[in-house]
């Protein structure tokens, strides 16, 4: 039990597999409440069958085109911010680049594996699926393409904040870096939810992957700056 009694096997534990599963059980027991599409359905109007928001000006240019410079361009801008540092901060920047890049795609592929539709393409709203009774695609790579929501990890991505707070010892950056992460993750998700792409569940899985990953993801910073220490703590007797 040695590893369990190191700050290593804390992070591990609690910080990374806890948490994730307290939200992954949050989103799969929403995913099973009858307000997951009754809130779908709350933009739907049946008369023309649509979800109107879909069609609207901004938030359809948003969610189609915008919002992919925050993950993409963010990148960038972090590789380029990146140069300027020195040391331990240099090679934080470049990690939080990492993610941003390579969260929305790790999303984009495991939505392949999942068997949860889009709202828009259910029965009950104009579309042409019925609701799956498992989890995972029946499949290789035969998912539907909604769970996890893309869109809402382009929001999640901002919990680089908390990490990057944590490696400055910063309690605003860490905890502020926090809230803007699962803000904003949960309002992209959102405006998906109101055109009628994800259903709020489909949204709380995709901040469930992103906390995991990024827990994982930003550990060898946390340990080179000296935050999480390796060193077992082992009762002799």
């Amino acid at each position: 039990m040695c590893f369990f009694n190191s700050a290593l096997g804390r992070y591990y534990s609690l910080h990374s597999f806890l948490v994730f599963g307290l939200w992954a059980a949050l989103a799969a027991w929403w995913q099973q409440q009858s307000g997951d599409l009754a809130l779908s359905a709350y933009f739907y109007d049946t008369e023309t069958q649509q979800f109107p928001y879909a069609l609207q000006s901004f938030i359809y240019a948003f969610g189609k085109y915008w919002i992919w410079f925050l993950p993409f361009a963010g990148a960038a801008v972090w590789l380029v911010l990146a140069q300027s540092q020195q040391n331990i901060t240099r090679s934080l920047y470049r990690r939080v680049a990492g993610f941003f890049f390579s969260a929305p795609l790790l999303v984009g592929g495991l939505k392949q594996f999942t068997a949860m539709p889009r709202p828009m393409h259910l029965l009950e709203f104009g579309g042409d699926q019925i609701m799956p009774s498992t989890f995972w695609a029946s499949g290789f790579a035969e998912g539907a393409g909604a769970l996890p929501s893309v869109h809402a990890t382009c929001g999640f991505i901002f919990m680089a904040f908390y990490y990057i707070g944590w490696v400055r010892q910063s309690t605003v950056w860490r905890w502020g870096g926090l809230a803007l992460g699962v803000a904003l993750g949960l309002g992209f998700g959102f405006l998906r939810i109101m055109q009628g792409y994800h259903t709020l569940s489909q949204v709380l899985w995709a901040g469930a992957v992103v906390w995991l990953y990024a827990s994982l993801w930003f550990l060898p910073s946390l340990k080179q700056a000296g935050c999480i220490s390796l060193a077992p703590r082992c009762d002799r007797g």
